[in-house]
């Protein structure tokens, strides 16, 4: 964290300033020489950051890429949870299970942990399959099952699964990276913030990669578009309402501590952006004005996430109780 980045957003009550979120982003288009420029940013573009959940649709291209996706039969909607921070709504718990039903699997050997479900009318039960990585984790155990080897290693660094999806997210990204431990318990990654926008802005637009590595980029992108309701949930969830708003032109994904990422399929273009304080509020605001102000996407599809972008503040009885400054 960067302790010099700018206030990129400003909550106000009855004139009087409550909240600052500081933060930083870089938007970046890949260039026609296998090069990209920072096109636009704020903060320091080159801090550096745990990509954590942002980074899922590049963790899910060695599934593709090793053949694991083909041999188990992989649907769409099983692909997009590969990259999905799940709302453990039922349609996500009946893929997680139908996934390792595939490989002969059971939920106890998820890794990620035991968690609550997210939506409203959740019991409280505690189950590894609610939390929200579960996909992720069901995608990589198959992998690992898929590669022969043992299904207890399958988050072990040194395993083959693992050094898979290191390898392809810095390739992806160009980046140095440092090793950490996400959430979930799975490997994840310290890089530039600039970094992980240009991984996505080659994930969407991926016309200069080998076949192997285009093919898998598309497949991905291509679920997350057809099934955007798997990578969030139907209920509260930004990725899956920007995803949905722009026709999965826009593939998108938010991660802990305030981290989000996407790329935009057909410009060439990538965006990430960093919260301090790891909160979401200042990207649901600030994200979609970024698009848009670089016609990314237009009014109609703004419009659509007026839910997420709206500067007014009410509270739970509807009365206007405050502003958001940008």
């Amino acid at each position: 964290m960067n302790l010099d980045n700018p206030i990129i957003a400003t909550l106000d009550r009855a004139g009087h300033t409550e909240s600052v979120h500081r933060g930083a982003w870089a938007l970046v288009r890949l260039g026609s020489d296998g090069g990209f420029d920072v096109v636009d940013a704020a903060g320091d573009p080159t801090q550096q950051i745990f990509a954590r959940s942002a980074m899922k649709g590049l963790q899910a291209l060695p599934v593709v890429e090793s053949g694991a996706a083909d041999a188990f039969d992989f649907t769409e909607a099983e692909l997009a949870i590969a990259c999905a921070s799940h709302s453990s709504e039922p349609p996500h718990l009946r893929t997680v299970a139908t996934m390792l039903h595939k490989g002969g699997l059971s939920e106890d050997q998820l890794r990620c942990g035991a968690s609550t479900q997210w939506f409203q009318g959740a019991t409280g039960q505690r189950r590894r399959s609610y939390h929200g990585c579960s996909g992720k984790h069901a995608a990589m155990l198959l992998t690992a099952l898929h590669r022969g080897e043992a299904p207890a290693d399958y988050l072990s660094p040194s395993s083959q699964t693992q050094r898979a999806v290191r390898a392809a997210v810095a390739d992806m990204t160009g980046a140095d990276l440092t090793d950490g431990i996400d959430g979930c318990s799975a490997p994840t990654f310290r890089m530039p913030l600039h970094a992980l926008a240009l991984g996505l802005a080659r994930l969407t637009n991926p016309a200069g990669l080998c076949a192997e590595r285009a093919a898998a980029s598309d497949r991905i992108t291509a679920a997350a578009a057809a099934r955007p309701e798997m990578i969030g949930g139907e209920i509260e969830r930004f990725d899956t309402d920007l995803i949905r708003a722009t026709g999965g032109r826009v593939f998108t994904k938010m991660g802990a501590e305030g981290v989000f990422v996407c790329g935009v399929r057909g410009s060439g273009h990538g965006l990430c952006l960093r919260v301090d304080d790891g909160t979401e509020r200042a990207i649901h605001k600030l994200a979609p004005r970024i698009l848009r102000d670089h016609d990314l996407i237009d009014s109609s599809e703004f419009d659509a996430l007026s839910k997420w972008a709206s500067l007014d503040r009410y509270n739970a009885d509807h009365l206007h109780c405050g502003t958001i400054t940008l």
